[in-house]
């Protein structure tokens, strides 16, 4: 990537029962079937992103920019996943963080992210070592040493010179790191409401405008390119774009929180003013600012929407595609293993991560069986280590 990430839990993950003498929550909370949905989308986007650096580019920047842009459907996850966070967990941390309240979310959040990390990053290293024998040397996107900063979750850090390994994992790294500010961000809203949104607004676009303008962002692969004005860091300053979307998101949850603010944005025609918006921003290749803000409304008014895309997201396809959307961003990495090590499809002109292009028609052909073949592949790992895992570890520990 990036890149997708990062990524947001499902809003199905939420708990309603008690458990004792801390709950994980104390309270019913309601469903968001629309984020769901609209996670499962984002997915497929960064997967078609993936497929057009990593194999090949069927649609050229000059027809649209739109897929070139679909990196910052990680900013999506990220705003999606403070909302949700918000609406979960902002009244465990309400007068005070308790020890116990903060364990549960901790582990909840743990259990979530870190098993089909753990899984897909050693499946892949597995694979590199005894299939290419480290690819005799190296590629760059696979060194040894950059196994354990991808293990412990800084690969957002700057603790390697370029995303690494299951490149989309980056944004998992920089996911955990707003998780483990949550607390102290929901106990300073639930305290100081005013000034907590006050000062959480100014972080959000000095660290947006810091990411676009300010920070010595430099080009991993080629060093001597500039870097453009735009939102794609990934394992440099990957954690304060993602502290920055999370941010985003629990401040549009505050106005979520407001009837009117419901209501003004609960009919189809804000939903689809919002998607025509972004479609738009992402086409022309506005300033990414401007479409991470537009990502923010969406997001609001696919909660608030009562009409026709609530029902559109509430269907079976779409809601399964939300609910495997975190294997199927953390598994694309192996549908594109191949070509990372020099294979090409037929018919591709080009030599290069993000330079190897097919025609149109052939591409979008290839496209749908790597989308199909990703769905079968994630829904496995779904059901095999994700869901499971997530159990054990909340069973074993989140009480």
């Amino acid at each position: 990537m990036n890149q997708i990430p990062i990524y947001s839990p499902p809003a199905r993950e939420i708990p309603t029962v008690i458990a004792k003498p801390i709950p994980v929550t104390d309270h019913k909370v309601e469903y968001l079937p629309s984020l769901t949905a609209l996670r499962g989308i984002a997915a497929l986007l960064v997967a078609v992103f993936h497929f057009e650096m990593a194999v090949a580019r069927f649609v050229p920047a000059e027809t649209t920019m739109f897929f070139e842009k679909s990196y910052l459907m990680v900013d999506l996850f990220f705003i999606m996943s403070g909302f949700i966070m918000m609406h979960v967990y902002s009244n465990h941390f309400k007068n005070k963080i308790q020890a116990g309240s903060l364990k549960s979310f901790l582990v909840a959040r743990f259990a979530r992210v870190y098993p089909l990390h753990l899984f897909s990053l050693l499946l892949l290293v597995v694979i590199v070592r005894w299939v290419t024998d480290w690819g005799n040397p190296p590629i760059i996107f696979e060194q040894p040493a950059d196994i354990l900063p991808n293990i412990f979750l800084l690969h957002s850090f700057g603790f390697t010179n370029i995303y690494s390994w299951n490149i989309p994992s980056w944004s998992i790294s920089a996911e955990w790191a707003a998780y483990l500010l949550f607390p102290v961000i929901a106990l300073f809203i639930n305290k100081k409401k005013t000034v907590a949104v006050v000062l959480l607004v100014i972080l959000v676009v000095v660290a947006y405008y810091a990411i676009m303008y300010l920070l010595p962002r430099v080009n991993p692969i080629n060093p001597a390119i500039p870097v453009p004005h735009n939102l794609n860091t990934t394992f440099d300053y990957g954690y304060i774009r993602g502290i920055a979307g999370f941010t985003a998101g629990v401040l549009i949850y505050l106005l979520y929180e407001l009837r009117a603010v419901r209501k003004a944005f609960s009919s189809d025609m804000a939903s689809l003013l919002s998607i025509f918006a972004i479609i738009v921003s992402m086409h022309f290749s506005l300033n990414d600012g401007l479409t991470v803000f537009l990502f923010a409304i969406l997001v609001l008014s696919f909660t608030a929407n009562k009409g026709k895309i609530a029902s559109f997201c509430n269907r079976k396809f779409l809601q399964f595609l939300g609910n495997i959307s975190y294997s199927v961003y953390l598994m694309q990495i192996f549908l594109q293993e191949p070509f990372s090590h020099g294979a090409y499809l037929p018919g591709t002109v080009g030599i290069g991560r993000g330079k190897q292009n097919i025609d149109f028609s052939i591409g979008v052909l290839y496209c749908i069986v790597y989308l199909i073949l990703l769905i079968l592949i994630s829904y496995i790992t779904y059901q095999w280590v994700e869901r499971p895992s997530r159990k054990f570890i909340n069973r074993m520990w989140g009480k």
